[in-house]
C-alpha cells in the first residue's frame, strides 16, 4: 500500500470518528422504567399524610348541648261563660200538660162550624195561678179561628189542674188548620208547655141565603 492511500484511511477514520463523537452528545438517555404498583403506594402515603397533617391542624368540635328546662306546669285556660244560650227560668209559673184533650187533631169540621176545645192542664210550679191567669193566641200557626184570650176563671194552686176551654170557629175553605195556644200570667208573660187545636175543614162554604121574592108595585 502506498502512502498516498495510507492517508486518505487515517482521514476517512478521523472523519467517522468526529461524526461518531457529534452524534452520541445530540442521543438522549434511556429512561428507567418505573414501576406502578410503587408510585400507587407513593401517591397513598402522600395523601394520608396530608390528612393527618389537616386534622392537626384542625382539632375536630363537639357541639355540647344545653337542655332547656321543661315546663312542668299546665296551662291555664280562662273559659268564658254563655250567658245568651242559657235563658234564666223560674219555678214560679209553669204549666204542664195533663193527656187529656177534647178535639182530637184531625177532627173533621164543616166549613164555619163553631166547636169548643178543652185541654188539661196542670200547675207544676211553686205560685198560685191566679183566676186571671189567661190561655191566649201565641201568634203561630193558621191564626186564632176565631178564638180569643179565655181567663181560668179560679185559682189553681201547685199541683192541681184545670180544664181551659175556648171556643173557635172552623175556616170557610177546606183544608188542615193548626192554632197554638199558651197560659200567660198577669205580668203579660207567656209560660209553660204550648197547646194547640188541629182540625180539618172538609166540604164547601155554606151558601148566603138571599131573598128572591118579587117586589109589590105600588099602585
Amino acid at each position: 500500500m502506498n502512502k498516498t492511500k495510507k492517508l486518505w484511511i487515517l482521514v476517512i477514520m478521523i472523519v467517522a470518528l468526529t461524526l461518531s463523537a457529534c452524534g452520541g452528545a445530540d442521543e438522549a438517555p434511556t429512561p428507567t422504567p418505573v414501576d406502578p404498583n410503587l408510585v400507587a403506594a407513593q401517591a397513598i402515603a402522600t395523601f394520608s399524610m396530608g390528612l393527618t397533617q389537616t386534622a392537626l391542624a384542625n382539632p375536630t368540635f363537639t357541639p355540647t348541648f344545653t337542655p332547656f328546662p321543661t315546663n312542668t306546669t299546665a296551662p291555664t285556660l280562662a273559659l268564658g261563660t254563655n250567658t245568651a244560650a242559657a235563658a234564666p227560668t223560674s219555678a214560679c209559673d209553669v204549666s204542664a200538660f195533663a193527656n187529656w184533650e177534647t178535639v182530637p187533631d184531625g177532627t173533621v169540621m164543616a166549613p164555619g162550624q163553631t166547636f169548643d176545645k178543652a185541654w188539661r192542664l196542670q200547675n207544676a210550679g211553686t205560685c198560685n195561678w191566679t183566676a186571671t191567669y189567661k190561655a191566649v193566641f201565641t201568634g203561630t200557626g193558621n191564626g186564632p179561628m176565631g178564638g180569643v184570650a179565655t181567663a181560668l176563671g179560679k185559682i189553681v194552686k201547685p199541683g192541681e189542674t184545670i180544664d181551659i176551654v175556648v171556643k173557635f170557629i172552623a175556616p170557610t175553605a177546606p183544608g188542615e188548620y193548626t192554632s197554638w195556644w199558651k197560659l200567660q200570667n198577669d205580668k203579660g208573660e207567656f209560660f209553660g208547655t204550648p197547646f194547640s187545636v188541629v182540625i180539618k175543614v172538609v166540604g164547601a162554604p155554606a151558601a148566603t141565603a138571599t131573598d128572591t121574592a118579587t117586589p109589590t108595585a105600588t099602585p
